[in-house]
């Protein structure tokens, strides 16, 4: 009787995947420009109720005063343009060297396609302890209205 070695193909499948994985997470965790060059995008919930939308962003690190809010033809965007020589972080970079960096103040632009049931004139901004909200009130026909009864003769 002879035997014959038999190699599950899913065991390789899943080897490679996981290879990959981890080379994946150290080469981006333990590169010091990465946060830099990726086109990284704020966390975003957008909740809808009858008469408003409200958009809220994710900022930790940003101030009210780094946020630029544009709405133009049911377009609105959201953007941070921040100075390319921060002299306080360009001190600590002489001080530390990453060994891991997983978060940090960067650059972004995020548009998001507004219905045309909003009112972009009421459009409301708030920003606190790192959120930026956005509030879209609805304009008065897009509201859903109480069902008529109709009386039968």
């Amino acid at each position: 009787m002879n035997l014959v070695r038999f190699e599950n193909p899913y065991r390789t499948v899943n080897r490679n995947l996981v290879d990959d994985l981890f080379s994946n997470l150290l080469k981006n965790d333990y590169d010091e420009n990465y946060l830099n060059d990726c086109n990284c995008k704020p966390a975003t919930n957008i909740l809808e109720k009858n008469d408003t939308f409200k958009i809220e962003l994710q900022l930790p690190g940003f101030n009210k005063e780094d946020v630029q809010l544009n709405y133009h033809e049911n377009l609105l965007t959201v953007k941070v343009e921040l100075p390319e020589n921060n002299e306080e972080e360009n001190k600590q970079e002489e001080e530390f060297k990453y060994e891991r960096r997983e978060f940090g103040v960067y650059n972004f632009e995020r548009k998001f396609r507004i219905p045309k049931s909003v009112n972009g004139e009421k459009i409301e901004a708030h920003f606190e302890n790192g959120i930026l909200e956005l509030v879209l009130p609805k304009k008065e026909e897009a509201l859903e209205k109480e069902p008529v009864d109709i009386k039968i003769n």
